[in-house]
């Protein structure tokens, strides 16, 4: 993926308001809309302001998968593609500050540049299926955030890869599975919660596979296709 798209974005509030982005909705789609901390599979084009292209999907052999409103990807795409629905079609006009500011991206992107897109929704891929089983109060945890939970993570045969009773530092970030941001979403101090996450939100198709240890190999940690439980409590924010 070409790094105007994947380059590290902060994880700290937007710069440039919204309403700096310019949106044209060519198709509408269909079904649900694209929220933040979805996962979406895209084909794109993207072009400067005198139609010079950057960077295509079609250069790549699939869609370009990311997760939305984490910071894998510019900050006019994280916003640009809120309310999208599969098969939408729009067009994005991003301007230098929720794109690459000051920054040139090598000899294809000059520095202070707007950027066009034309963004097609291929699929969106279905989220993380979230039960509340105790009410938390306050403000739930948003981008930069420390929470401190308690977390159960158990494959299908019920075996736990993660101590139960061990007091976890999280945060919602972009190293992280994406099924984790999404179990994380929205979670209050006091909250208690179950998530499902599917593999697609987890370790993917082939999982965490067998590793080499000397003349040992050590078993999977976690099987291909494996969907994930997890069993959240939150106890407190960090200042």
């Amino acid at each position: 993926m070409f790094a105007a798209l994947t380059f590290a974005m902060t994880l700290l509030p937007m710069m440039a308001p919204i309403d700096d982005l310019k949106i044209e909705d060519v198709k509408p789609g269909d079904g649900v809309a694209v929220k933040q901390f979805d996962v979406i599979e895209v084909q794109y084009v993207g072009t400067l302001t005198d139609g010079k292209e950057f960077d295509s999907s079609t250069k790549h052999d699939k869609a370009f998968r990311f997760q939305v409103g984490i910071g894998q990807v510019i900050k006019g795409w994280d916003q640009g593609v809120i309310g999208m629905k599969a098969g939408g079609e729009r067009n994005l006009t991003v301007p230098p500050e929720l794109a690459y500011g000051d920054q040139a991206v090598g000899d294809v992107i000059p520095a202070k540049s707007t950027l066009k897109f034309n963004v097609k929704i291929v699929r969106i891929v279905p989220s993380a299926k979230v039960e509340v089983e105790t009410p938390g109060t306050g403000d739930p945890i948003k981008l930069g955030d420390i929470l401190d939970c308690k977390i159960s993570i158990k494959l299908p045969d019920g075996k736990e890869l993660a101590d139960p009773t061990k007091v976890t530092p999280v945060q919602l970030s972009p190293r992280v599975i994406p099924g984790f941001n999404q179990a994380l979403a929205g979670i209050k101090v006091g909250e208690k919660r179950k998530v499902t996450v599917g593999y697609e939100l987890a370790f993917g198709e082939k999982g965490i596979p067998a590793v080499d240890q000397g003349d040992q190999k050590a078993g999977s940690v976690v099987p291909p296709k494996a969907d994930l439980t997890f069993e959240i409590e939150a106890i407190k924010f960090h200042s």
